[in-house]
């Protein structure tokens, strides 16, 4: 007898012919769609003090790269100063989840810790910016250059002034010891602050290297009177809330800030020490680094190059309010009123790299010590 085959239900054959489809499709989408994920960790600050905020900053500066390279970038914005990044990524160095840090500095960097996390690398766009950052940040090569800054005292000319103040024009260590002004200073911790700490070693470098002075004495002087906050973000707060509090730890770059916000000339000043017939400052330089054994190695290179463009540098000063390490930009006009780095002589030559290594350990500990009565 002969067999038939049995006819299949057309129904059935088209479902199993859609799912199969569906699947290729899928497959395909995952294929063409999926993007590798590219970790950025930095500060909650970053690039996050201009008009639009940092979102729509983060996106015109990366969206380039992450088209060039089809990576989707995740920047963390982490709530935490660069010495508390640093701790993470300690953390989770048996299994790295970041492949790029910004904003460790040329402080930060001599700690071990710093530099057991990250991974040496020597950018070919580095001949695009002076030696005098790399120098001054990290000539080791864990750390790229990315911006810059002074770090000195600001002042708001709406409650103090050179004519209330003269001292204010060539001010001393010693001027900022009287009472008066030590009780109006708001300052940043420097076990948690980089301009805090920069502001300890501007003192200290002055009174070992130009005083030739014990160091502890002035901060023996003024614990009473000066208020110390644990960051800067705190420090602006009170510096800007209290009206007793005339004088903050900050940036150069303020006044500059100040003018882009009221439209007009600023309200606020800066105020340098003087000594030997110059003007001093200290110059935090902040790197890029490469995370050692982050997920995508080659990217990192390759983001830290691309970190030293235009693109990325022409966003610094007026959301970062900061100096680009670019040296070839244009600056916006309000930076006439920014303390530029060739009007100051740079406190950084007088405590070289292996002196601040070798003392910062026991110069915290003093620190600590002169801040009990």
């Amino acid at each position: 007898m002969t067999e038939y085959p049995v006819r299949r239900d057309p129904r059935k054959i088209i479902a199993v012919v859609t799912i199969c489809v569906i699947f290729v499709v899928a497959a395909y989408a995952a294929v063409t769609w999926w993007k590798p994920r590219f970790v950025v960790y930095t500060y909650s600050s970053f690039l996050n003090w201009g008009d639009e905020g940092a979102e729509v900053v983060l996106e015109r500066a990366f969206s380039p790269f992450e088209e060039m390279y089809g990576v989707d970038i995740d920047v963390k914005l982490l709530e935490m100063d660069a010495n508390g990044i640093i701790s993470k990524l300690v953390a989770e160095s048996a299994n790295p989840v970041a492949d790029v840090v910004i904003g460790i500095d040329n402080i930060l960097i001599l700690q071990e810790a710093a530099r057991n996390v990250l991974e040496p690398y020597i950018s070919p766009n580095l001949s695009f910016i002076n030696d005098t950052f790399v120098e001054l940040l990290d000539p080791d090569h864990y750390l790229t250059p990315f911006d810059f800054g002074l770090v000195t005292l600001i002042y708001s000319t709406n409650t103090i002034n050179t004519t209330t103040h003269p001292q204010l024009g060539n001010l001393t260590f010693a001027d900022l010891a009287d009472t008066e002004l030590a009780s109006a200073l708001v300052t940043e911790n420097p076990h948690f602050s980089s301009p805090g700490l920069s502001f300890l070693l501007s003192q200290i470098a002055v009174y070992k290297k130009i005083l030739h002075l014990d160091w502890t004495n002035w901060w023996e002087d003024v614990r009473e009177d000066i208020d110390v906050q644990e960051g800067w973000t705190e420090a602006w707060e009170v510096w800007s809330g209290d009206p007793t509090k005339h004088l903050l730890v900050s940036y150069g770059t303020d006044p500059a800030y100040s003018a882009n916000y009221l439209g007009t000339a600023p309200d606020t000043a800066v105020a340098m020490f003087s000594y030997n017939n110059q003007q001093w400052a200290w110059m935090q330089v902040e790197g890029v680094g490469l995370v050692k054994n982050g997920p995508n190695p080659d990217l990192g290179k390759a983001f830290i190059d691309y970190c030293l463009n235009a693109t990325v540098q022409m966003e610094i000063p007026l959301n970062q309010w900061m100096f680009p390490v670019r040296t070839d930009l244009a600056l916006p006009s309000v930076y006439q009123y920014a303390i530029h780095p060739d009007e100051v002589s740079v406190l950084n030559q007088l405590l070289d790299r292996t002196e601040i290594s070798l003392n910062l350990s026991s110069w915290l500990d003093l620190w600590d010590t002169t801040r009990t009565p």
